[in-house]
Order: C-alpha cells, then structure tokens, then sequence
C-alpha cells in the first residue's frame, strides 16, 4: 500500500526569549493557571454514567468474568509503572478465522483519574472492554490516517478508536474547500459508522496554529507558540496562552474534534538549529513548562482533549524526525533539566495525552531504536516514578500515543503489524496512523491470540482510549457560529499587541 504523504513541518528560524524565569516562577504562574479555568479541570463530575452506562451498551460477546491484573490500569493512573512484554519485529501471520473473545483483566478505576478522566468513566469503559472482543480491543487503540477512514467503512469495519484529520493547504480530507461546515460533516461522518450503545470515537488533528495548522478556511487564525512565548511578561503570556487554547477548544469542538495534538512542548536549543523551530515557546525550560501547562489547562478547559509532544524532547535536534531517526545525545543530567520540565508540568497540569516521538535517547536505551517503540522510554521514564539510568520518570497515568507509525524511522524499519505489536509492548495505549491500518489490527489480533503481547496489555490500552471516548461526550458541542468570530479575532488582536 502507497503510505499517505507525512505530515510536512514547515522549518522557520525560532524567534528567542529574552526574559529567563527559574523554576520557582513558572510554579506560581502554574498556581495562577490553576486559579482561573484551570479549576474545571479539577471537577470531578459523575455525569459519565449517564452518557454511557454500562447498562445500555450493546455487545457482541460476553464480558470476561477474570479478574487478575498484571498491569493495571489503576495502577499506573496512580503512578506506578507498568509491566510489558517482549517486544517482536517481525511479521504477524495471518489471524485465526473465529473472532472469539479473549478473557481479559478488569483493571479497578482510580477515583482520582488523569486529566478530563473521571472514576465513573474508567468503570464504564472497563466494562464495555470487558465485553469486546479481541477484534473490537485491537482496533479501539487504532487511530487511522482520514486518507483511510473518510469515505470508507474502516471505522465500523475496524471498530477504529479515532481518526487524525488531514490534508493539504486547509484542504481537510473528504472536503473540498476545508470550510467549518464541510469539517463538521466528515466529523459527523466519521461518528456515524461508531457501534450503538458505543462512545464516539475521537476525532483529532494537529492544529498548533502558527506553523502547523490543518484548519484554515474560516478558522480564527490564533497566535503559535512563537508568538504567544514572545509576549514578555510570564504571567501575561500564560493567561494569554490559556484563553487563546480555550477559544481554539471552542473551534475545534464545534466541528467534531475531540483531540488536538498541540501543545509542543519542546524546548529550543540556546544556539544552533532545530527542526521544531517556532512550533516551540522557547529556550527556557521553566517558560516553556509555564507556557505548556497554560495551554493544557485551555485546551482541556474546552472539552478538547490536549496532547504534548514529543517525549522525550525533540526540541534540540536539527534532524527532522519524519524522515530520519536522530540521537538526542544529552546525559540524564542535562535531560533533567532542559527536556524534562514541560512535560512534568503538562502532567502536572493533567494532560490527556503524551505523544512519544521517534529519536534515540541512548541514555536511557542502549539499544538505540526509536524511543516510541522502547518499553525503558514509554512505561519506565515515562510511567516510571523513579530514576532510569539517572533520568527522572514523570509517574505519567493517561494515554500514551506514538507519534505517526508511517513516519520513516518507524516504517522503514518494521511492517505495519510488527510496528503496531511493539509500541503497544512498549507501553503505548493509541497507535497513531498506521501505514496499513487493516494490516496493523490484524497484527495485533494475531499477536494476543499467539501468546506474543499480552491481551492484558491491550485491554489496558483499550480501557484507557475507551474511557477518554467516554469523557469526551460529556462536553456539549458549540454550533458553527463560534468559529472565526469576532469575540475570538479580538483575542488574536490583543496577542498581537502584547508581543
């Protein structure tokens, strides 16, 4: 299969901060973040029962009765890391015929669940996996390529988890001109083919605005990280930050986008080139981990689910990791103190999603493949309470995602079933844009009933995009008049005139 063109990033000269804050600042902003909006975050509301009961769902098979965890997901939500199985690189042979479920854990919700998940989402969704079957987990922690999916069956045929909108100059897939309303009818598409008595799939996109931006056409044009880290003073640039991630929340959810893949929060070197270039804050770590958390808080205020990238940091390579798979050589020393403090702060600030980018970090692996496919990067550096090999593990409890599975150092280097096998191994719970979706769901089907990943693996991984489905559907959609609005172009106007 002809893999769909990468996501191209356009490389511009980053522009530089001039103030430098310590830590203990950007603390206070964080607390100043948390006064405002961000206390939404931390309603933990039971309305999810209503949205998606146990109860009402609709099954195709009977729920497991086991109840032993290996590696739950209650556990790692409270911050401990999880177990995973050996990985494999090689390809997955064809499925057995009958779709018969296999038993499955049924990992106990934590009462105080990362980000926009609740306690009752966890139940509601351990007992919808429960009754899945393997076909049905193994696509729940698909999320395809819109080139795929928009127009076509694979979502009801997959039981596809989301899909990442794309396209070209604004053009989103399945449109013909990128407008609001012809956005909002593929999103609306896209949830027609999800399974009654199922939570709606989620719908995402990378709409960091500034240089990467896949909705244009009658989109407010919100500022990009460069120019919100340009505005001076921390404080403002943070509230600034988190109204203009709130507004673009608004945007995104009234045409069906549930997840956005935005902030970066990739720190810029002081000197020297970088590909992340103005996609970034900044230079300084403790702006950037103000900046990111603001953004977190925002988009996630809104009801859209945010997504920091790139673990374990991208922001000092000049390589551009589509194509080619770089080294970031730091020690944990300087890991600790330059790449590290954006995401602590993003889970701090309880992010969605971490997305895992494709680099070597020999620091932490010595086996130098791509960090999104190591189980020492993804369930012990970054699940992982405590120190690996020096570096400091961010006891992260959401969903992990890799960045595309079609980018080059991973599809150059394993077929798509073998890709899909090993970052779930690793400690990723969603797959990001397979080369070949159908080629990685089989794969996964095949390596649960072969013996190869375990099925409490992916049932944890499944339970975990499950429940956010499930947290989603309980944020009204706005109507279409929000997008490009007036209200909203005056927040643009007084970015520009901060910076």
């Amino acid at each position: 299969m002809t893999r769909p063109p990468a996501r191209s990033v356009r490389r511009t000269a980053a522009r530089r901060w001039r103030p430098v804050l310590t830590a203990t600042a950007a603390a206070v902003l964080l607390a100043a973040c948390d006064s405002g909006t961000g206390d939404a975050l931390q309603d933990r509301t039971t309305a999810s029962t209503a949205v998606m009961s146990p109860s009402s769902v609709s099954e195709t098979a009977p729920r497991s009765t086991s109840s032993s965890v290996s590696a739950s997901v209650s556990s790692s939500l409270d911050g401990r890391s999880t177990g995973a199985s050996a990985p494999t690189a090689t390809a997955s042979p064809p499925p057995s015929p009958e779709p018969t479920p296999t038993a499955a854990p049924t990992p106990e919700p934590d009462p105080d669940g990362p980000g926009p998940i609740t306690a009752d989402d966890l139940r509601a969704a351990t007992e919808l996996v429960a009754g899945m079957t393997d076909e049905e987990r193994a696509g729940a922690v698909i999320m395809a390529n819109s080139a795929h999916a928009v127009g076509t069956d694979l979502v009801a045929r997959l039981h596809l988890g989301g899909v990442i909108l794309m396209g070209s100059r604004g053009v989103v897939d399945g449109t013909t001109g990128g407008t609001p309303a012809q956005v909002r009818a593929v999103t609306d598409a896209v949830q027609a083919q999800v399974l009654a008595g199922r939570p709606p799939a989620l719908i995402a996109t990378d709409q960091e605005y500034g240089t990467v931006a896949r909705l244009v056409n009658g989109f407010t044009a919100f500022p990009g990280a460069d120019e919100l880290g340009a505005v001076d003073d921390l404080a403002t640039a943070a509230e600034l930050t988190r109204q203009t991630a709130a507004a673009a929340a608004a945007e995104l959810r009234a045409v069906g986008i549930t997840v956005d893949f935005a902030p970066v929060a990739d720190v810029l070197p002081v000197s020297g080139a970088s590909s992340i270039g103005d996609r970034s804050y900044g230079t300084d770590p403790d702006r950037v981990a103000a900046l990111t958390a603001a953004a977190v808080i925002g988009y996630q205020s809104g009801g859209v689910a945010a997504t920091v990238k790139h673990f374990p940091g991208i922001g000092s390579l000049a390589a551009d990791t589509h194509q080619t798979l770089p080294t970031l050589g730091q020690d944990c020393a300087q890991w600790n103190e330059h790449e590290r403090p954006p995401f602590r702060a993003a889970v701090d600030a309880g992010v969605a999603m971490v997305m895992t980018g494709h680099v070597r970090l020999p620091a932490v692996d010595g086996a130098l493949g791509p960090t999104s496919l190591s189980p020492r990067v993804v369930t012990q550096l970054l699940r992982g309470t405590g120190d690996v090999a020096g570096c400091q593990g961010l006891g992260y409890g959401g969903i992990a995602v890799s960045d595309a599975l079609e980018m080059d150092p991973v599809a150059d280097r394993y077929d798509s079933a073998a890709a899909a096998v090993q970052a779930l191994s690793a400690g990723q719970d969603l797959l990001l844009m397979p080369v070949d979706p159908e080629a990685a769901h089989q794969g996964v089907v095949t390596a649960v009933r072969d013996g190869s990943l375990d099925p409490a693996r992916l049932a944890e991984a499944a339970t975990r995009v499950t429940a956010l489905r499930i947290a989603g559907a309980r944020t009204p959609q706005p109507g279409l008049e929000v997008v490009g609005s007036a209200e909203h172009q005056a927040l643009v106007d007084r970015v520009d005139a901060a910076a």
